[in-house]
């Protein structure tokens, strides 16, 4: 009677362990997928925030002073976001050099966390190298 409590014990636990291992796989599976989900959202926020600085004409100089501004404004208004001087231009730069883009490179970097994009912008890398970087670091997570 003590085997076969022991060889029950055994299938439990190997039951466990695989309705474990398969939990924690649907968990981390969507993690991911949430976290794609909103560096899409963020991309997409800052990439029309982008545009409308872009479309706007507002440029180094006299811009500096409406950046101060509307950073100033935008933090009152959303406190947990980091929307410094710095930041929208980012987003400028962001929209700038992405607008000419073909989709594939657009859906790549709007699946990047915004840090990724920020340090592709300083890099001043081409598409193809662009592509290659986001698909990378989207394939390795």
């Amino acid at each position: 009677m003590k085997e076969e409590n022991r060889n029950l014990q055994t299938v439990v636990q190997e039951n466990y362990r695989s309705i474990l291992r398969q939990a924690v796989a649907v968990i981390e599976d969507a993690r991911t997928s949430i976290a794609k989900h909103v560096n899409g959202c963020v991309s997409s926020a800052y990439w029309q925030i982008g545009k409308l600085l872009y479309e706007r004409k507002i440029e180094s100089g006299y811009g500096d002073s409406v950046f101060k501004q509307l950073s100033v404004d935008l933090k009152q208004r959303f406190t947990k976001m980091g929307v410094s001087t710095r930041q929208l231009w980012n987003m400028r730069n962001f929209y700038l050099r992405y607008k000419d883009s073909n989709e594939k490179v657009l859906r790549s970097v709007a699946l990047l966390p915004w840090s990724h994009n920020v340090y592709l912008l300083s890099k001043n890398l081409d598409d193809a190298a662009v592509l290659y970087y986001a698909q990378e670091t989207i394939a390795k997570g």
